[in-house]
């Protein structure tokens, strides 16, 4: 009989014994489980917010399409701008999103979603 074998499967088997001894992290007083709602423990300025609303006001000097999308490529608005007449809507985008680019006529223009309302104007290239 290999002997060698024999004291690798023991010492393996003690240790499999040995960690499954060993009970998971111990709670302090201040690491209570939380079992409801109310045993949650918030700051009161922890902001709660997953999304916001900003508003765009755009201006096309042609009727065309234009589209605002993030930096992977994902569409969050698609409308018509009408020669030189303001477009005004809500944009609903992630709390956590800070730019945005705005794609008309084959001119892109990234905005910064830094306030509540953005106006943005898009000129001739020909102009």
């Amino acid at each position: 009989m290999d002997f060698k074998f024999l004291k690798v499967f023991l010492v393996l088997l003690l240790s499999f014994f040995w960690l499954a001894a060993c009970g998971g992290p111990t709670q302090s007083g201040s690491d209570a489980p939380v079992t409801s709602m109310d045993d949650l423990r918030v700051p009161d300025s922890f902001d709660w917010k997953t999304q916001r609303d900003i508003t765009l006001v755009l201006n096309g000097y042609k009727t065309s399409l234009v589209r605002l999308v993030d930096d992977k490529g994902i569409e969050y608005h698609r409308a018509n701008l009408f020669d030189n007449q303001p477009y005004t809507f809500k944009l609903t985008v992630p709390a956590y999103m800070n730019e945005i680019t705005v794609l008309y006529r084959g001119q892109q223009k990234k905005i910064t979603l830094d306030r509540s309302q953005i106006s943005l104007s898009f000129q001739s290239a020909n102009s």
